[in-house]
This record gives structure tokens, C-alpha cells and sequence, in this order.
């Protein structure tokens, strides 16, 4: 166990190996559900690795250069409510592409007005130039080598990826999070964090349809907590997390594809803690403290994904499954609906030569998966689409759902009162109706939408009624254009009701708006106007949102661009939540593409 104020040390380099057979252990018990086509990827590693041919390297351009930069400076102003942001910000934000004999180096920046208290002037800088099969990384970078492992999480760090052949690997080393600091300007002080360490690698062999890959995450938390901070900060406890994951797909008779992703997680809240393990009796833990530095703090997680896809002619079915361990954690990634186990079925097909197509699911959902809480909600999900073009001009779409709930008492016996018994249901109808002339265009679409929830709790009677709620949504839309005269309006109404559970809102809207075309096409000029009343439980307002925008192409690569945004409401009632205001805000920008 680490002692207070050490810096991350790695794991041994069995440890990889060792969390698999922990892992393996566990998939025989708790994973039999999951569709395993891990032998097929193991089979691939067999065949040799194909070498990189070299040769058309003097054929390739000596030197390219290319991206986009721009340039916004933004002002803003209220009157009536205290003011949302700065009354003055700017970025600067890029993406050049240096290309040197093949060799690709991506680069990306952002520079702005309203982090320039850090101690550097960029907030985010990165890196990862490619070359044929090798790809580097510095800097920030988001990458994903798994959904449950290293997934999307923001890193500071260096790494690479490599696809040889059909060798694949990857492997990367940085900060996840920052410790916390004190804002020197304002002795503000966020929610304390230590700094994150980690290491991600991945190891595989496949091509982009057919593959197999294990991904591992190793992070732990610099409990050093700097000398400028409070002492009272030690509640918050340094972590530790291990992470083994996998990924496939796989394609068999070019219409049937197995994919998976999984992970088991080892997540330490306080690898300082004193308690040891030795008073809890799991198996899976018991076998992990011979390899990792573990105690009584220490959870286990797994999470496990699945789908077996059929592909016909015009048609496609789908079978999916997840399950996702209560408070499952990854350092590797942001969040995670846990608790949760799902199947789903998704067919699809294409009907009447391409005009009608149809797409739906069918799933059935619950939590408590460990029986660790009072209730537990099992829910049927279910929607439906059509789309049928009638003709050239005419087409509409249908949308259906239900999704019901019913919870049910599990450990312990809970009132009728929190009881949830629920289904929610969605209809929808949207027509469009397109008129293509030489001198004009028209476009006509609509849309309808009935959306209900019941509650069917008979704990409160007659009163039952009362939870429901009932929303009512309609809108039409008309577009105008006039494409030799390069100019077009075009005007929407739309109307919102909300009744039910104490609840009595409408809103009434219209919004009209043009877009034109000046000096030879270098100028384009828009504005939109959008009137709203609404009238919320008697609480009445008027308000309007208008906005402009002019955008000058200087050249080919050069644009000037200067936007306009105006928000006025004005109530109508003496008791009004809101109060009067106004807002403007304008924004100038420049951008190059090079």
C-alpha cells in the first residue's frame, strides 16, 4: 500500500496478466449471458504480421499545410437581471494540419479570454501525427480504446497507436485531472481533486470488420495535496483504479455480425485506508490482493455490452444486450448509467421499392441487480417508425412509443404511496410537401405530436387522475425561396399544452425570417424574429428573441462573419417568477481555412 504523499508507481508487468485470470474466473460465473467470440479473435493471432513497405516514400508531397483558425470577439449587455457572462471575451481557436513526406501531425488550440488565469495561456493543445500505420499522440487528447476503459476521457499525456498489418496497439501515458487551485484574483477555491495518473494500452488483431482487442487502464490519484491549499481538504480520499476490458466484432457470412464490448473494474476509494480485506469474504477480491494493492475500500465492477446482428436484402434484425454493475467506475471515462440490465430486439426493414421504411424496438430493462435496494423498477420499452414517400413531392413520418414502469417492492415492504406503476406514450405525425419550379421553391412541413403519462398507483383513488399529464405539441412550417434571386422566407407557428399534476402551461409562438445574397454572392445576410406568449400556471410574459447575421466571403479561404442576438420578456402578471429584461449580444469573427 502507498504511503501518504508517493507519486503513482505502475503495476508490476505480470499485473496485465494476472487480471486476466481474475477476470476469466469471473466471466464463468457472472457473464454467461454475454454472446463470447473471443476464440475467433485469438485464432487471427496465429498469422504473421505483414511488413510496411517503404518504397513509394520519394513519391510522396515534400511539404503540406492546412487547417482552419478562427478569430471571435464577443460584447455583451443586460438590463434587468444580473449579467450571464463577461461584457467582453474572445477565442482563438485552430486546427492546422502539417503533412511532411506522408507524415501527418493534426494540431489543435484554443486560446480565450476567459481561462487566462492559468498558468498557461492555451486551454487545450494537442497533437497526433499519423504516418501510414503509426500514430502519435501528445498533448490533449480524447482518445477511446474502449467504452469501459479509456473512453473519451480528456488526457494530458503522449502515446501512439500502431495497426501493422492487422496487428493492434496502442498505448498511452498522461494526467486525467488537475489538483485543485486557488484562483489567485478571487481566492475562489472549486471542488477539491488530487492529480490523476494513468496509463492505457491496448493489444489486438483484426481488421476494422472483423477483430479482437484487450484494453487495460491503470490510474491512481497524487494524494499530495499542495502546501496553499486548506488542511480540512484531507477528507477527500486519494483513489486507485484497475481496469480490464475487450472489444470484438466479428462477421460471419457477410450477414451476420457478433460485437461485444466488456470490463472489470477494480476501483479502490482510499488506497490509504487501514482496513484490510481480510474481514469480507469475495472470492474475486481475495484472488486480486495477491497482485494488486487492494483493502476494504476496494469494489469490483464489470459492465458488458452485446449484439448479434442479421442482415438481409431489404430488411435487418438486431438483438442487443448490456449489463452494467450499481456504480460501475471507470478513471477512464466521465459517467455511466449503471445498474441496469437490458434486452432489446431492433428489426428493420425497407418496404414497396425503397418508399416505405420501417425501423422499431422492443426491450424489457430493470435495476437492483445486486438486491440492494427496497424496490425494484422493471420497465418495457418499445417504439416504432414509418417513413413513406407517396410521391415526388408528398411524404410523411409516424413515430410511436411506449415506455412503461413498474416498481415493486424487493428487500423490505415500502408504502403504496411511492409506489410507481407508469407508462408514458408518444404519437407523432409529420406530413411535407415540396413544390420545385424554375423561378421558385416551396416547402410545406407540419408536425403533431401526443404525448401522455398515467400513473396507475390506486393508492390515491379518485386522485390518481390528478398525476397524469397530457402534452399537446403542433407546429407548421413555410419556406419560400427564389433561387435565381438568390433570397428566401420563410415563417413558422407553433403551439405547446401542458396540463396535468398541478401543472396548466401554454405557449403560443411564431417565427418569420429571410436569408438573401449580396454583391455577386460574397455577402450573406439572414434575420429571424420570434414572438412567444406564454402562460405558465397565470403566469403570463411576452417575449422576443430576434436575431441577424452578415457574412462576407473576403476569398476563397478568408471569411468575416459579425452575428446579432436580442432577447426581450416582458411579463404580464403581477406575480410573474421572472422579472423584465433585456439582453444583446454581438459577436465578430474572422476565419482562414489555409
Amino acid at each position: 500500500m502507498s504511503s501518504h504523499g508517493t507519486t503513482m508507481i505502475l503495476p508490476k508487468p505480470l499485473g496485465l496478466v494476472h487480471y486476466i485470470m481474475i477476470v476469466s474466473s469471473l466471466l464463468k460465473t457472472n457473464m454467461k449471458k454475454c454472446i463470447l467470440l473471443g476464440a475467433f479473435g485469438l485464432a487471427f493471432m496465429i498469422n504473421p504480421v505483414q511488413a510496411q513497405d517503404f518504397t513509394n516514400l520519394k513519391n510522396e508531397k515534400p511539404f503540406n499545410f492546412s487547417g482552419n483558425i478562427q478569430a471571435r470577439g464577443i460584447s455583451y449587455n443586460a438590463n434587468g437581471i444580473p449579467d450571464r457572462r463577461k461584457p467582453l471575451s474572445y477565442y482563438l481557436v485552430g486546427s492546422p494540419t502539417f503533412s511532411f513526406y506522408g507524415f501527418t501531425i493534426p494540431v489543435s488550440f484554443t486560446f480565450s479570454e476567459v481561462d487566462r488565469s492559468f498558468r498557461q495561456p492555451f486551454n487545450q493543445f494537442g497533437i497526433s501525427p499519423t504516418y501510414k500505420w503509426l500514430t502519435l499522440h501528445g498533448g490533449y487528447r480524447n482518445l477511446n480504446f474502449s467504452p469501459y476503459t479509456l473512453g473519451g476521457h480528456t488526457i494530458l499525456g503522449a502515446g501512439f497507436e500502431m495497426k501493422p498489418g492487422k496487428l493492434r496497439l496502442g498505448f498511452m501515458y498522461g494526467r486525467l485531472n488537475r489538483a485543485t487551485t486557488i484562483d489567485t484574483t478571487t481566492q475562489a477555491l472549486v471542488p477539491f481533486s488530487f492529480s490523476r495518473k494513468a496509463y492505457a494500452a491496448k493489444l489486438g488483431y483484426g481488421s476494422d470488420k472483423n477483430f479482437f482487442e484487450f484494453s487495460y487502464l491503470s490510474a491512481k490519484d497524487d494524494d499530495k495535496i499542495p502546501d496553499n491549499l486548506p488542511n480540512q481538504l484531507n477528507i477527500v480520499n486519494p483513489a486507485s483504479n484497475n481496469v480490464l476490458g475487450y472489444s470484438y466484432k466479428f462477421t460471419l457470412f457477410k450477414n451476420i455480425l457478433f460485437e461485444s464490448d466488456g470490463a472489470a473494474s477494480l476501483y479502490t476509494k482510499d488506497y490509504n485506508s487501514s482496513l484490510s480485506l481480510d474481514s469480507f469474504d469475495n472470492p474475486v477480491l481475495n484472488q486480486a490482493k495477491k497482485y494488486f494493492s487492494i483493502n476494504a475500500t476496494t469494489e469490483f465492477y464489470t459492465a458488458i455490452s452485446a449484439a448479434l446482428v442479421y442482415k438481409g436484402k431489404n430488411y435487418q434484425i438486431k438483438l442487443g444486450y448490456k449489463r452494467i454493475d450499481p456504480d460501475f467506475k471507470t478513471m477512464g471515462a466521465y459517467y455511466f448509467n449503471s445498474d441496469l440490465e437490458n434486452y432489446i430486439l431492433s428489426p428493420s426493414a425497407t418496404l414497396f421499392k425503397g418508399k416505405a421504411r420501417l425501423s422499431g424496438s422492443l426491450g424489457l430493462q430493470h435495476d437492483n441487480l445486486k438486491n440492494q435496494k427496497r424496490a425494484q423498477n422493471n420497465r418495457v420499452i418499445g417504439s416504432a417508425n414509418l417513413s413513406y414517400e407517396v410521391n415526388k413531392s408528398l411524404g410523411f413520418d409516424v413515430v410511436y412509443s411506449n415506455f412503461s414502469d413498474n416498481q415493486r417492492a424487493k428487500t423490505v415492504l415500502y408504502a403504496d404511496s411511492i409506489k410507481i406503476v407508469q407508462t408514458t406514450q408518444t404519437i407523432g405525425l409529420m406530413p411535407r410537401y415540396f413544390i420545385t419550379s424554375t423561378n421558385a421553391t416551396h416547402a410545406i412541413s407540419a408536425s403533431a405530436s401526443i404525448n401522455t403519462l398515467r400513473d396507475f398507483n390506486n393508492f390515491f383513488g379518485n386522485d390518481a387522475a390528478s398525476r397524469n399529464i397530457n402534452t399537446t405539441q403542433f407546429f407548421i412550417n413555410y419556406n419560400l425561396g427564389f433561387p435565381q434571386k438568390n433570397w428566401s422566407v420563410f415563417i413558422n407557428l407553433n403551439n405547446t399544452n401542458l396540463k396535468g399534476a398541478g401543472l396548466n402551461s401554454k405557449f403560443l409562438g411564431a417565427t418569420l425570417g429571410g436569408n438573401t445574397f449580396l454583391i455577386k454572392n460574397k455577402l450573406q445576410a439572414g434575420i429571424t424574429n420570434t414572438l412567444t406568449q406564454s402562460d405558465a400556471n397565470q403566469n403570463k410574459s411576452f417575449i422576443i428573441n430576434a436575431s441577424g447575421n452578415l457574412n462576407y466571403k473576403v476569398d476563397k479561404r478568408q471569411n468575416l462573419g459579425f452575428n446579432f442576438y436580442f432577447t426581450n420578456n416582458k411579463a404580464k402578471s403581477l406575480n410573474a417568477i421572472t422579472p423584465n429584461f433585456s439582453e444583446t449580444r454581438s459577436e465578430l469573427s474572422y476565419s482562414l481555412n489555409f
